[in-house]
C-alpha cells in the first residue's frame, strides 16, 4: 500500500515527467522521511504492514501479539521442539492504522506526506518553482531566497505538521499478560 508516490510528489512541485532515476530516489527519500516521522509519532505504523512473532501462547481464544491495531492473522502454524508441539506458535499478521478503512486518516496521512516531502530541502533544490530570489545585494554579494509558508504557521499553502496525525495516535498503557490472582483466593485455601 502506498500513500503517496514520487509522481504524487512531482505534480505538487511542478516537477517534469518522467522523472529520472536521481530524481525519483529525491522524491522517495522524502516520502520515506515522512512515514517515518509519522510511525514514530503515532507509535505505530501508519500503514498496515505483515509481522512474523515467533513464541506466541493463545490465550482466551486470542493472539497477544506485540503490534497494534491488529488488523488480521494470516497464518499460525505451531512449534515443534524434538517433533512435539510446544504449545506456541509462530504467527504471522497484519497490523497498523489503515488509511484505506479510516478515510478520514487516510486524508490526513496523505496530506502529511506530501506537505512534508515537498518542503524537504533536497526537493526543493530540483523543484523548477524551488528557491526564488526575494533579494540580491550589490555586486551578488548577498541573496535573499524566499521560503514557503513555515509548517504549523497556519498561512495558506503551510506544510501540515504531525500534529494532524494525533487523533490516530495510539496511547501506551500497561497491561499484565496474566491476570492477577482474586482477593478471597487466600481464603479458599
Amino acid at each position: 500500500m502506498t500513500v503517496a508516490t514520487p509522481e504524487d510528489v512531482a505534480i505538487r512541485i511542478r516537477l517534469p515527467r518522467p522523472l529520472s532515476p536521481e530524481q525519483r530516489l529525491i522524491l522517495q527519500d522524502a516520502i520515506d522521511d515522512a512515514l517515518a516521522a509519522a510511525t514514530t509519532h503515532l507509535r505505530t505504523s501508519p500503514i498496515p504492514r505483515q509481522y512474523t512473532e515467533h513464541g506466541v501462547t493463545p490465550a482466551a481464544g486470542s493472539w497477544p501479539v506485540k503490534r497494534r491495531p491488529l488488523i488480521e492473522i494470516v497464518s499460525t502454524a505451531p512449534e515443534l521442539e524434538g517433533g512435539n508441539p510446544t504449545g506456541r506458535y509462530t504467527v504471522v499478521y497484519r497490523a497498523g492504522l489503515d488509511p484505506q478503512a479510516d478515510p478520514d486518516y487516510g486524508a490526513a496521512l496523505r496530506r502529511y506526506v506530501l506537505g512534508h516531502a515537498e518542503s524537504m530541502p533536497q526537493v526543493v533544490e530540483i523543484s523548477p518553482a524551488g528557491r526564488r530570489i526575494r533579494s540580491a545585494g550589490l555586486e551578488g554579494q548577498n541573496i535573499t531566497y524566499e521560503t514557503g509558508p513555515q509548517p504549523g504557521s497556519g498561512a495558506a499553502g503551510a506544510p501540515p505538521t504531525l500534529a494532524t496525525l494525533s487523533p490516530w495516535r495510539l496511547l501506551n498503557a500497561y497491561q499484565p499478560t496474566e491476570t492477577a490472582p482474586h482477593p478471597l483466593d487466600a481464603w479458599w485455601r
